[in-house]
């Protein structure tokens, strides 16, 4: 079943004018249908009443929501920015000696002579805790 009604336009008024405008001008080949548009906008603008008449923070949140989501993309975006920076400074780090370094021998030969030990890099540290 297909039902009808009409609208008036008083072009005086701006948002009417705005309104006509849009039904009148817009894109056919983003907007199939001027019909498709005007139910999603009564249907979005009734729901939204709707929703308002239930909880009156509605809009509250929906502007703290926004100013959320605006918060972490630019943090993003600036992270993404400086994160050469910090993997170069990783890097340089890295390079100078300041990362710990994987012993050359497996620490199962830790019990080696002290000959042994007297060429091991590693012969300062004191391996007692691991128990053997």
């Amino acid at each position: 079943m297909v039902k009808m009604t009409c609208f008036r336009f008083n072009l005086d008024n701006p948002e009417h004018a705005k309104a006509w405008g849009y039904l009148h001008d817009f894109d056919r080949d983003k907007v199939k249908s001027g019909n498709t548009a005007v139910v999603k906008a009564v249907n979005e603008y009734f729901d939204r009443m709707q929703k308002l008449s239930d909880d009156p923070y509605f809009e509250t949140r929906q502007r703290e929501e926004r100013f959320v989501q605006q918060i972490v993309s630019e943090v993003g975006k600036a992270l993404i920015a400086e994160m050469p920076k910090l993997l170069a400074s990783l890097m340089l780090s890295l390079n100078q000696g300041y990362a710990v370094q994987a012993p050359a021998k497996p620490v199962s030969q830790a019990n080696n002579t002290a000959e042994d030990n007297e060429n091991d890099e590693y012969s300062d540290i004191d391996l007692d805790f691991i128990g053997g």
